[in-house]
């Protein structure tokens, strides 16, 4: 019993006890929905696209109150691609690994939890008239509001430029629900 006793004196005495673990959560799962924006050759082409989103992650390093760790996020949606004289019902698929950097702050616990994030991205178009895929690279920030110690909702703006038979530069646009442990 001295011993325990002892340990939290000199904890108490250092400056307060460690945060608990629970309040910089490990790990993340997160579904969203997103519009997205076609800002270079093929926003003349193509139409607003809707998809929903599927992501994870985890928290491997703590630098002094950011947490950096992998994600990775596929997402799935439809947009109309104008042809000339013909449309195209498009349906686009993303594959996206890559690193989060979440801004912890001083706080224990708090209200508003800042990110931003990169890496590479797989996209595949596919319609009637349009079979198309290409790689590239995100990048985008995110600000996650707590609702409780495990949930948060939040907005999000990713970039992304990929390869495809005609290069595709897309603002990505959306809001995700987030369970965190």
């Amino acid at each position: 019993m001295r011993g325990w006793l002892g340990a939290l004196v000199l904890a108490l005495a250092a400056g307060g006890l460690p945060t608990p673990a629970a309040a910089q959560p490990a790990w993340w799962i997160t579904l969203g929905g997103q519009a997205t924006v076609d800002a270079g050759r093929l926003g003349d082409t193509v139409g607003v696209e809707g998809s929903g989103l599927l992501a994870v992650g985890w928290h491997l390093l703590d630098l002094d109150g950011f947490l950096l760790g992998p994600e990775a996020e596929g997402s799935g949606g439809r947009l109309d691609a104008g042809l000339g004289t013909v449309s195209d019902d498009v349906t686009v698929w993303r594959g996206r690994v890559g690193f989060r950097v979440t801004w912890w702050g001083e706080d224990d616990d708090p209200g508003l939890v800042p990110y931003v994030r990169a890496g590479a991205v797989y996209r595949a178009d596919r319609g009637r008239l349009i079979e198309d895929e290409g790689f590239g690279w995100y990048a985008g920030v995110g600000l996650d509001v707590r609702l409780s110690e495990h949930w948060s909702v939040g907005p999000f703006v990713t970039y992304e430029a990929v390869s495809l038979s005609i290069d595709s530069e897309t603002f990505l646009v959306g809001l995700a629900l987030t369970f965190s442990y």
